[in-house]
């Protein structure tokens, strides 16, 4: 039996698609294929609301993801980098220079304050500026990294 021809094209908007739909699931976001709609060489894969990370999609089976992230990288023109990739029944996988990772994610942080903002009640946005939230220097869980916990997990020395 010979092997069904694999329309490419067609692939590859399927991948964009389903990345997308992937992105917004993952980072509560609004995205869509970049190219459908901005139609340039240079135009992400994936539009998103993070409007400073630029995203290639690639859904295939072999190649180089240093390739890849070097594509990513001149197309990005000044933002971050990623590339979003998945072969048949695999997850979704993230490709990034570690260089960007600090930037990748205060984006995703700053994208996350601003839904927040956007949807929490004003009584409660003005509760925490004005001091009465939690501290935010601190991780959720209110521990930093060599401080010891009081709770029952903790030893005795």
């Amino acid at each position: 039996m010979a092997k069904r021809k694999i329309d490419s094209r067609a692939k590859g908007a399927r991948g964009e698609r389903a990345g997308a739909k992937a992105w917004s699931e993952t980072f509560n976001v609004n995205s869509f294929r970049g190219c459908q709609f901005a139609g340039g060489p240079d135009s992400p894969d994936i539009k998103t609301d993070h409007t400073e990370i630029h995203v290639e999609v690639k859904r295939t089976e072999k190649g180089n993801p240093y390739n890849w992230l070097a594509q990513a990288v001149v197309d990005a023109r000044g933002k971050v980098p990623v590339v979003l990739h998945r072969r048949n029944r695999e997850e979704w996988v993230l490709i990034m220079r570690l260089q960007d990772a600090p930037r990748f994610a205060e984006e995703i942080y700053r994208q996350g304050q601003t839904l927040a903002d956007e949807t929490l009640p004003s009584e409660i946005q003005d509760s925490d500026q004005a001091g009465g939230g939690e501290d935010s220097s601190r991780p959720p869980g209110g521990m930093v990294s060599g401080e010891r916990g009081t709770g029952s997990d903790t030893t005795e020395e």
